[in-house]
């Protein structure tokens, strides 16, 4: 697919199912049209390669911060949710179960992608969306210069799972830039930035789940401002 898009509601990949959005795409989300998100169940991929020049750029035509939930991936990668639990339900509206023991899942390419003003608050006051969700989502999955601009919750969050994240930039989000719980593991991420503009909680928001890990992610090259 390339060119101009969309969304109306919540669209999900299921699994078995590959889609790909070409360099320069533009996907755009409507409030006014009920909850709008990108979501990737286990087993479904979803192939984004843009580039420096032609980035892929999913937004919301309002351009109000928490406007729709951006972009949610599930895997079948391992969590470690408080009292040891392997299996969570996601806090995104959604209700999907998450947890697994393939820690090379893959949901695909997410490569010089930007999601502008999500981090929806559902209304039900207690489930949230943010720039970008990682539930479960493995090793596989290639996550690499995404920007997150301007949502009302977290700019990027991993829920468990082996993912890593190279070349980050969470750039004006309302609550944290980078969080994370679930005994999330990434080993080999880098070149992380995040600029807080006015409102702003933490640069990271770190949960061990009250669980004391024999295991941690590993971040070279982190910048909070």
């Amino acid at each position: 697919a390339f060119g101009n898009y969309t969304i109306s509601g919540i669209v999900t990949i299921e699994s078995g199912v590959t889609v790909t959005f070409e360099a320069g795409s533009t996907i755009t989300a409507n409030a006014a049209n009920g909850v709008d998100a990108l979501v990737v169940k286990k087993g479904g991929r979803l192939i984004m390669n843009g580039t420096a020049t032609q980035p892929i750029v999913l937004t919301e035509q309002t351009k109000i911060p928490g406007s729709w939930g951006g972009i949610i991936m599930y895997g079948d990668a391992p969590i470690r949710g408080a009292g040891d639990t392997t299996t969570k339900t996601s806090e995104d509206g959604l209700n999907l179960p998450y947890g697994g023991d393939n820690a090379a899942h893959n949901g695909g390419t997410l490569r010089y992608v930007r999601v502008e003003y999500a981090g929806k608050k559902i209304t039900d006051g207690t489930s949230e969306m943010n720039g970008f969700s990682f539930y479960s989502v493995g090793t596989g999955t290639t996550l690499d210069h995404l920007v997150s601009y301007k949502g009302a919750d977290d700019g990027f969050e991993f829920y468990g799972g082996t993912v890593n994240a190279t070349n980050l930039i969470s750039y004006g989000n309302f609550d944290d830039s980078f969080d994370w719980q679930d005994g999330w593991r990434g080993q080999s991420n880098s070149n992380w930035l995040a600029i807080q503009v006015g409102t702003g909680n933490f640069g990271m928001e770190i949960e061990a789940s009250n669980n004391n890990n024999n295991y941690w992610p590993v971040i070279s090259g982190i910048t909070l401002k």
